[in-house]
């Protein structure tokens, strides 16, 4: 106790120093107390400082020497135990820290070798830093070529999907879907690609050939399912009625780089559809057709009928399967589609060929009527240019054509012989004229014939060729008939004969040359021979005239010179100038009553004016003869040459 009080005292001792030293030198000395005191309250109170203080207290009251000994040795042995062990503490802790220090030493040499090493790394990484860099540099090349791999990959390569739509397509399918059309668009596109690579560069041909291939291959799998689909397809096409789908004109558009697999398609439709329009024909012929529920063969017996009614369906026919081929080429250029739509024409209408032929060998064989048979061949021609512009082709492209163009020419062949025959007859048939001077029976019969057949509109509508083979064949018998029938007219006087054949010449100029254009162009023949009877009737009506007037003798004076001339006799010119006054009193007594029978009133008038016309003449050559000399007659001649004049 004495010891802990001792050492307070010494602590204190010690602050007390501590503080008069940190006091300043100038202040006067403190009271002892009131420093104990002020340390005391400074002191910082703990629980240890607490038990001190009571164990101080209770030894407070403690007088026996012996017992403070005793606490004063307590105190030092706890004093000196505490002391002890803080030595023991402090050579454990110096024992630490020792071995810390040592731990401190390596693992200052470990750093010191991590250092260095560090450093070695440092300056080893610098080229790995620049090798990294390099290598950066490259990967952001090799991203760049991997995008434009994948580019160059999605152009230039198929999908697996596509791959497996063009090459593994179940053969049981019925149909192809779009996506197969898109596919086949696609690497077509593709081959192109490459191609247009290969030649725009020349460092990708390997490439570009590699590509090529593999596009190729599935190009071709493809175009084998397009083909066979496309055949099974056209073998349908065995309906009245066929609906062509959109997916069956693409498909022809993707096999048309490929003519003879688009040609042996067409073939193949057109055998389908050749199958369908023959038996349509037949039924048609056999049984009737929608639109007539009567058999075309019940017509048979109206010859023009049958035939324009056969035709017109064969020329329906050709214009239906026409429409269904145009829309089944429909996506294909025109241009180049020629010959394949008139080879497909060509085998589609082949079956149409024969059964048209016993029909069209009947009636070139059994039918006689020139009229029937010109109207036959005029529909004839009219639907072979029909058919030959729808299908755009020649006559022997096509069989059925051909044919056509075959019985056209038979039937103007036994169009020409009806003619000949009709021509040969007559002059079988010979009439006596009638007293009016009008022609025969026979030749208005066969005028009639013949009329009929240029009234026609096909004929009015035909060119200049029919006209001139009609004429050539029936004009000069006719006209011989005519001449025959002429011989046997009574009286048989030159105007009686010229009258008649006047006649007759003029009802077959009527009759054959019904318009002005052909007059013109076909008729010279009839005209020559109308103006040689019409100079005929002008000669003796003239004649007639000048003899009914009594001017023959004074014309008889005029043929000799005027030296030699004699006087005309009183009573010639006397009776010449009476009758010359009737006449220009009223002519028309002075003409031919066979004028009357004339049935052209042009030829008539032009007689009658041409007649007049040369008295006139003659007249007018007389006028002086009669003006030099005096008569006895009462009448005078200047007055008849003044009524003359005047009329």
């Amino acid at each position: 106790m004495a010891d802990l009080l001792k050492l307070d005292k010494d602590k204190t001792t010690t602050r007390v120093a501590t503080a008069a030293e940190e006091e300043p030198a100038d202040r006067l000395p403190e009271n002892p107390l009131s420093r104990r005191a002020r340390k005391i309250c400074s002191s910082i109170v703990t629980e240890e400082l607490l038990e001190n203080l009571d164990a101080i207290g209770s030894a407070r009251a403690v007088t026996d020497a012996g017992v403070r000994r005793n606490l004063q040795s307590d105190l030092e042995h706890s004093l000196l135990d505490a002391q002890e062990s803080f030595v023991l503490e402090m050579k454990a802790m110096m024992q630490n820290l020792e071995k810390g220090h040592e731990e401190m030493v390596s693992v200052n040499s470990s750093i010191k070798q991590k250092m260095d090493h560090l450093q070695t790394l440092k300056e080893g990484s610098r080229s790995f830093i620049e090798k990294t860099r390099s290598l950066d540099q490259e990967m952001k090349i090799t991203d760049q070529k991997l995008v434009l791999a994948r580019k160059l990959r999605a152009a230039f390569t198929l999908t697996p999907r596509e791959t497996e739509i063009l090459k593994r397509g179940s053969p049981t399918d019925r149909g192809l879907s779009r996506e197969f059309f898109d596919a086949l668009t696609r690497v077509q596109q593709i081959c192109q690609h490459c191609r247009t690579l290969m030649r725009l560069h020349a460092g990708s041909q390997v490439l570009g050939m590699q590509l090529l291939d593999l596009a190729s291959q599935s190009h071709e799998a493809g175009q084998q399912k397009l083909y066979r689909w496309t055949l099974e397809e056209c073998r349908r096409m065995t309906m009245e009625n066929p609906v062509i789908s959109p997916m069956l004109s693409e498909a022809l558009r993707h096999l048309q780089a490929r003519s003879a697999v688009l040609l042996s398609v067409l073939d193949e439709y057109a055998s389908a559809r050749k199958s369908v329009v023959t038996s349509l024909f037949l039924s048609a012929l056999t049984q009737g057709t929608p639109a007539s529920s009567r058999p075309l063969e019940l017509h048979s017996y109206d010859t023009l009928r049958y035939i324009t009614l056969v035709l017109g369906w064969i020329h329906q026919a050709v214009a239906t399967e026409k429409d269904y081929l145009s829309s089944l080429l429909k996506d294909l250029p025109a241009v180049d589609l020629q010959d394949a739509t008139v080879r497909a024409f060509a085998v589609l209408t082949e079956g149409l060929v024969q059964p048209l032929r016993s029909r069209l060998e009947h009636i070139t064989t059994t039918e006689k009527n020139v009229v029937v048979l010109y109207k036959v061949r005029h529909w004839t021609q009219f639907y072979i240019e029909k058919i030959r512009t729808m299908i755009s082709t020649t006559d022997f492209a096509n069989s059925l054509l051909q044919l056509l163009t075959e019985s056209l020419e038979a039937i103007r062949n036994h169009y020409i012989f009806a003619l000949r025959n009709l021509a040969s007859n007559i002059g079988k048939k010979l009439d006596v004229p009638h007293e009016d001077l009008q022609p025969s029976l026979s030749l208005t019969s066969i005028l009639s014939l013949l009329r009929e057949l240029i009234a026609c509109h096909e004929f009015r509508n035909g060119n200049t060729e029919d006209m001139t083979t009609l004429t050539s064949v029936v004009l000069e018998p006719l006209l011989q008939m005519c001449n025959e029938s002429a011989s046997h007219v009574s009286p048989n006087t030159p105007i009686v004969t010229a009258v008649y054949l006047l006649n007759c010449l003029y009802v077959i100029k009527c009759a054959l040359f019904p318009s002005d254009e052909q007059g013109r162009s076909c008729s010279e023949l009839l005209d020559r021979q109308c103006d040689a009877h019409i100079d005929v009737l002008v000669s003796e009506t003239s004649s007639g005239i000048i003899s009914a007037v009594r001017m023959r003798p004074l014309l008889e004076i005029l043929r000799f010179p005027e030296e030699s001339r004699i006087t005309p006799d009183d009573y010639d010119v006397e009776q010449f100038l009476g009758a010359f006054n009737l006449y220009l009193t009223n002519p028309d007594d002075f003409l031919p009553r066979e004028l009357r029978m004339l049935q052209s009133t042009i030829v008539r008038s032009t007689v009658i004016r041409t007649s007049q016309q040369l008295v006139s003449d003659y007249y007018r050559q007389i006028h002086p003869l009669l003006q030099s000399t005096k008569f006895a007659s009462s009448v005078n001649p200047s007055d008849v040459v003044q009524r003359f004049l005047v009329q």
